[in-house]
């Protein structure tokens, strides 16, 4: 049954029975400023949906699971560390506003919890919610922001092609021995010697043995989804699809001669094959296995500090040219669109910049691209052109075009006088081409139009002055692998990993939002501005506006 966190003080409170100074320590720990701005900033609302509305056991507060989630993550703890901070370290307990009594969840419960947050998209909900709660209360600024990637590895081992054969025919035949043990008792005992027995690992062999022992398990894969393709209850195994999966992208069967396999060369297979039956969603790409993190922050000098306000889990192989105009309209949904993104020449393209444009966004990125111009040919971007590059305004020459037309969303043509370009000298080397009335036209497309007119502002001084604040966003990629454990997640399966990716990228904001509020109190001498003056304990008011010098025991305190 759902139940918001109580409000009401009682005797076992910690900021009661505590003495001051210990209350004080505790406020400029970190857990001061988390309690007093980040815990109120958790929403439980949202989550009645996942309790019955009158029955059952009240639930556990949803703001003390969510802070678990993002304090797991903030120290980068496993689960069993997780709950013995809540239940044993005071800072906990303080910063939950929760007392010793309370200080307790059952790991099932997390686990459930979490669950629940990965596969109802409420994770991606709880980073942008307090992301933008964080913005909002510390006046962050979010017209400049840059963006990067990185690879991520969840929980899965790195397999050979070897490996990946052996373990996912073996999950198979585990699960087959456990539901269908009549079917697995049929099948040929060279199965059970060679892949479940272990003898002599059938996958740790040398380079010298593992092309031919490769043949025999792309054999022996075929075989066992041949076998069983007409099983309905096996052909529904999560590990027999694996394996029907596996056999077409690593394998080629030969229709002249039944049972007979060839292994498709390295270069046949597709980066979205599997890479390891624990984590079907991970792909290959080109820096390595995993899947792919987005991330996107603000870089605005008169910010006090920096916050993430954009993570997306993609596909390893998932092209960042493709990432541009998503992470604007994500922004521009959450109401912190960028007036200017910065990010690296993966992610600079003519067409992205005239995208983003077109978006109200400047994209500040290097292109490296596309084709350059001959030796000893002008460039496109000898025209002075719009911003949008749909108008002509004057050649290299300062003269303007009679006409300047557009040919679809795409291209561009200007129509030049046979007077001004006739008696040109750069005319031998413009591509600007004579037409039927004498007049001379140039034509291009507007993404190459916006590729050359980048080439050539990517090589002034103020386009590297201006773009050296987008080298940022390395150090809060290594600062968030540093602090969350970034490259190597512990869980597995694209729902799953993506949660954990906002967990993350929640940490470190609200780690920098703590560090910057215990920065301020150490500068100004000061400590919080609210403090308890008077306490309810049910219907009894007890106001002691010294009472921390005064009592040290609740009891004396209740007394009182």
């Amino acid at each position: 049954m759902f139940r918001r966190k109580r409000q009401q003080k009682t005797i076992f409170d910690h900021d009661v029975y505590l003495p001051a100074k210990r209350v004080a320590a505790l406020e400029a720990s970190w857990a001061g400023p988390f309690r007093r701005s980040i815990l109120p900033m958790i929403d439980e609302e949202p989550f009645r949906c996942f309790y019955c509305a009158d029955n059952g056991r009240p639930n556990v507060p949803v703001s003390l699971l969510i802070g678990a989630c993002i304090l797991k993550e903030m120290f980068q703890l496993t689960d069993r560390q997780l709950l013995g901070s809540l239940e044993f370290d005071l800072r906990w307990q303080y910063a939950f506003d929760i007392n010793v009594f309370e200080a307790h969840i059952c790991q099932k419960t997390l686990h459930n919890f979490r669950t629940l947050l990965a596969f109802n998209a409420k994770a991606g909900q709880v980073f942008r919610e307090i992301t933008g709660k964080i913005i909002e209360q510390a006046g962050l600024l979010t017209g400049k922001q840059r963006l990067d990637s990185t690879r991520i590895l969840s929980n899965m081992a790195d397999l050979s092609r070897l490996e990946l054969f052996v373990r996912t025919i073996e999950g198979f035949l585990n699960r087959l021995a456990k539901e269908f043990p009549d079917l697995y008792k049929k099948l040929p005992a060279l199965y059970e010697e060679v892949y479940r027995k272990r003898a002599g690992y059938f996958a740790d062999s040398k380079s010298s043995k593992a092309k031919r022992r490769l043949a025999k398990c792309a054999v022996h894969l075929f075989d066992l989804v041949d076998r069983f393709r007409d099983h309905p209850g096996v052909g529904r195994m999560k590990y027999y699809l694996l394996m029907a999966r596996l056999l077409e992208e690593q394998c080629v069967i030969d229709a002249t001669e039944p049972g007979k396999v060839r292994l498709k060369s390295p270069a046949e297979i597709s980066p979205e094959s599997l890479q390891n039956p624990s984590d079907p969603d991970a792909a290959y790409g080109r820096k390595g296995k995993g899947y792919k993190a987005s991330l996107t922050e603000t870089c605005g000098k008169a910010n006090a500090f920096q916050v993430i306000t954009d993570v997306a889990l993609e596909s390893a192989n998932a092209s960042d040219q493709k990432d541009v105009l998503p992470v604007i309209e994500r922004l521009n949904e959450n109401g912190c669109k960028p007036e200017e993104l910065f990010a690296d020449a993966g992610y600079g393209s003519g067409e992205n910049i005239l995208e983003a444009g077109e978006r109200g966004v400047s994209l500040t990125a290097p292109i490296t691209c596309g084709k350059t111009p001959a030796q000893g040919q002008m460039h496109l971007a000898d025209f002075d052109v719009s911003e949008d590059c749909r108008v002509v305004l004057c050649c290299i020459k300062d003269h303007p075009p009679l006409e300047c037309r557009s040919i679809g969303k795409k291209r561009v043509e200007a129509v030049f006088s046979h007077e001004d370009c006739s008696g040109c000298g750069f005319l031998p080397y413009c591509p600007v081409k004579p037409g039927k009335d004498g007049n001379y036209r140039l034509r291009y497309r507007r993404k190459d139009m916006a590729t050359s007119t980048r080439r050539y502002y990517q090589e002034s001084t103020n386009f590297k002055e201006r773009y050296k604040i987008r080298s940022g966003i390395e150090a809060t990629i290594s600062e968030t692998d540093r602090v969350t454990g970034l490259k190597r997640v512990w869980t597995r399966g694209r729902v799953r990993v993506a949660a954990s990716l906002f967990m993350k990228a929640l940490a470190v904001n609200v780690k920098r939002f703590v560090n910057n509020a215990l920065q301020k109190m150490k500068t100004t001498g000061q400590g919080p501005s609210e403090r308890p003056s008077s306490l309810f304990f049910g219907k009894i008011p007890c106001l002691l506006p010294d009472w921390r010098d005064r009592f040290s025991y609740p009891a004396l305190a209740w007394a009182a």
